[in-house]
Parts: C-alpha cells; structure tokens; sequence
C-alpha cells in the first residue's frame, strides 16, 4: 500500500487519448486524484544471461519436440477434441522463447485496469511459455473423455481440462440442414465456447505474448469447472454452433462468492469466412485485486480477507464478451495466400470497491480489439502482423474514491497498445521457428506515466501425437 501523499486534480469526463503526457484522470467523486504531469523515464531491466541465451534456447529442443498441438485439439474448446473412431491419442506441445528487452514489458502487469492485481509473468530471457500434456479418449461413439495438463514458465504444473462428454447424432441430420446434425454434453474442466480465432489466441498460436484485449477481458484466459451443451449443424450454407454453459465463476473475472455464471456462443463458417460471438454474465460478491505491485503471478482471483490486507475488494456485475471475423484467402476464389482476423472484446462492471482505507462505487467500461494478418510466402514460410489495443472509460465516486483509485493504479490510466511482425519457418506441420519484433506502450509497471518497450522474441513451437490404431 502507498502511503505517499496524493495530489489532486480536475475531473474531467473521459480518459485522455493515448499519447497525452498531462493528466490521466479517473472521474471521482468528493475527492479527485492525480496520477502526475510528467512521464517517468523508462527504467531498464536487468538483463538476462544474453551471451548464452540462444545456446540456452537451442538445450531446450529435446523439450519442444517432445511437444500437442499448436493445434485447437491440444488447447481448444471441446468441439472435435476428440478422436473421429474410438481410440486413444496421446499428446504433447511446448512453446520455448528467448525475449530480449531493454525494460520489463508494460503488458506484464498492464497498470490502469482492474484486474488481478499481481505483478504478471516475467518472459524475458529464455523460458518455457507455455507446455501441455494431453489424453484424449472416444469410448464410443456417444461418449468421450480428455484430461489436459499444462504448465507455464516457472508456475506449479496445473489442469488445463478435464472432461466427459456425451454425444447425441441427430438422424436425417435435423435442424432444416443437408447435412450432419448433432448435440453434445461435456461436463467439468473445460474452456467456455469462445470460437477458435479468441480461445486460441496466446496460446501455442503464431504470436507468443497475450492479446492485450484477452488480458483486459479475462485477464488472460478463462478456465472454468462447469457444464456446457452444444449444437453442431453441418451442410451446404456452412457450419452453424451454438452453445450454452452454466460455470462455478470462482475465476477472474469472477471470484468468491459468485453465483453460477450462464455464457453463450454463436458461431457460423462458409468458405473462407468464419464469424464467433459469445457473451457471459457474472455476480461476484467477493472478488480481490491485489494493491501489492510486487505480489507473484496467480491464476486465481485473490481472496477478500476479513482486513482487506493489500486486497482491494468488487461485489457487483460483470458482463464479459467477445466476436471475431477471419477470412481465409485461400479457401476463397482469389486464393490468396493470405488469412485476416479481427477481434474485438470488452467486460463492463458496476458495483463497489472496497479496500482497508476505503469504499467507492465502480463502473467501468473496458474494450480491446485486434487486427492480423498472416501471409504464407511459400510451403514452409510465413509472415504476419498483429495490431493491438486496449482501452477503458472508468469512474470511481463516493468519500474513499481517491485511497482507493491510488490503491489499484487506476488513477494512472493510458490507453494500452502493442504492435508486433512476424517471420516464421516451419519445416515441418507440427515444427515451427518463428522470429517477432514489437513495441508496446502503456503505463510504466511500477511508476506514474506512460512508457514504450520494444521487444524481440526468439519462439520454438513444436508438437507430436499418437493414435491407437492408427498406422
């Protein structure tokens, strides 16, 4: 907690743009903050160990190649995970990187938004970013299970998901389609349906940092114990989706004492085109944001002591949402060797912040989008760009609004942006090396102002599988 003195300032009705180096306000109530005039020099980060970080990189082939699926299968949804017959498949996949920066990256910790709180995942140097485990299994054909084990960086191995599933094949297909109709049932551990282009992203895909928009929304992913029912239409005017799922909301953004959270998806693919939207509701009563900057990386929702030590506390609503759009070039009738996909996100909240030394009422509106483009240069080289960014509108009113606001560095807000390029080599389909460059601007980790890091990213994804029977 600071207990340095805190100046004050206007109250203006929005956030500045991005790029603004006078006041970044939040709108308060009786007693207004503010976060500063000037913008605090970058302060370098220690550096790795660099002369050795590429032999560094290069000992951890045995791990990688012993990696499933940079495809959906390995860190999906349950729509397909499963084998076509009845059988086993055994997976593994791992993403090692070497990231070189001059300072710590700002979408580490991403001041300015409520989120968890926690200091975020160092990447630089050379590191396992992200590596999984899995077994799936189709007993029959209406049943089904997978068990998925992941582990990130230095973080405790954890499960990823863990599941049964029951399908039910509609017979003449159903539905008013031409096509293959069916239901289906999957109960426990599992992502929530978000479509393929939003629960892939950060995960094992061409780019190796976290969507600033999935970090804003979900404060990375979502990972939930729950039941969701799903519809499956196939036939000449694409495939249709639908899904429904109730889930504990014990995870960001909900927390403790959270009632059951309902989510839907919609989904439709023809062609080159792919649409996706989904939206969730949740109530938590009892969800923390950790005020201690130098508090280590957690994948839960902090707990609401009965103190609120160094935990500032929500009870309210959350409505959390997301749609993407890809369209593949070369399934459409120019064949381009071209693959666009934008993405857009928010999560608005309404309800109160409390902490030790403060009560506000919240609201706030919090949206990110992204742009990419992945270009294929030939059988085993591809390049691409990816274009980032993260924005709120926040107000905190009520007699603590101010101890509150410094306490989550919400009163330190800018405007979140990342913008990255890629080239990558894949001698193989399950084998890819990929090089990035990138800048990010954001508010500094640990001072008041905005500040701007480039980064460059040496990335390692490689995959393998077997399937009983298969020949």
């Amino acid at each position: 907690m600071n207990s340095s003195p805190t100046p004050n300032l206007p109250t203006p009705s929005q956030w500045p743009s991005e790029g603004s180096v006078s006041v970044r306000p939040v709108r308060l109530g009786p007693a207004p903050v503010q976060s500063g005039t000037a913008t605090a020099p970058a302060t370098p980060a220690a550096r790795r160990a660099q002369p050795h970080a590429l032999s560094l990189l290069a000992s951890l082939w045995p791990l990688a190649l012993l990696a499933v699926a940079g495809s959906a299968q390995a860190h999906g949804e349950a729509d397909d995970a499963l084998p076509a017959d009845p059988g086993v498949r055994l997976g593994a996949a791992a993403a090692v990187s070497w990231l070189d920066s001059q300072q710590t990256l700002p979408s580490q910790r991403l001041r300015g938004f409520l989120r968890q709180g926690d200091a975020g995942t160092d990447r630089q140097g050379v590191g396992l970013e992200h590596g999984t485990l899995s077994a799936d299994w189709r007993i029959n054909d209406w049943l089904g299970a997978e068990l998925v084990l992941g582990k990130h960086g230095s973080d405790a191995a954890h499960v990823e998901s863990a599941w049964v599933q029951l399908r039910h094949d509609v017979e003449g297909g159903g539905g008013g389609g031409d096509g293959p109709s069916w239901w289906q049932l999957t109960a426990g551990r599992q992502r929530p349906a978000l479509g393929a282009a939003m629960a892939q992203a950060g995960h094992l895909d061409s780019f190796g940092l976290m969507p600033l928009a999935k970090q804003v929304a979900l404060n990375g992913d979502w990972i939930d114990d729950g039941l969701q029912l799903g519809w499956r239409q196939d036939g000449s005017a694409g495939r249709f989706s639908a899904d429904a799922g109730l889930w504990r909301g014990q995870v960001f953004p909900g927390g403790q004492g959270a009632s059951p959270v309902p989510s839907v998806h919609a989904g439709w693919a023809q062609g080159p085109w792919a649409l996706d939207g989904w939206a969730a509701s949740l109530r938590p009563t009892q969800r923390g944001s950790l005020v201690n900057s130098l508090a280590g990386h957690t994948h839960s929702a902090p707990v609401c002591t009965a103190g609120l030590k160094d935990v500032v506390c929500f009870a309210g609503r959350s409505t959390v949402a997301g749609a993407s759009v890809v369209w593949q070039g070369a399934q459409s009738p120019l064949a381009w060797p071209l693959t666009l996909t934008a993405s857009g996100w928010l999560r608005n909240e309404h309800g109160s912040l409390e902490s030790a030394n403060g009560l506000a009422a919240y609201s706030a509106r919090n949206r990110g989008s992204w742009l990419q483009g992945m270009w294929s240069l030939g059988p085993q080289w591809q390049t691409g760009l990816r274009l980032e960014r993260a924005w709120a509108t926040q107000s905190l009113t009520g007699a603590g609004a101010s101890l509150v606001a410094a306490e989550t560095g919400l009163a330190a807000y800018q405007p979140a942006s990342r913008q990255t390029i890629l080239l990558a080599w894949s001698p193989r389909p399950d084998l890819s090396l990929g090089l990035e460059l990138g800048r990010e601007r954001a508010v500094h980790p640990t001072t008041a102002g905005s500040t701007t890091a480039r980064f460059a990213m040496l990335r390692l994804v490689a995959s393998t599988s077997w399937l009983s029977g298969a020949k």
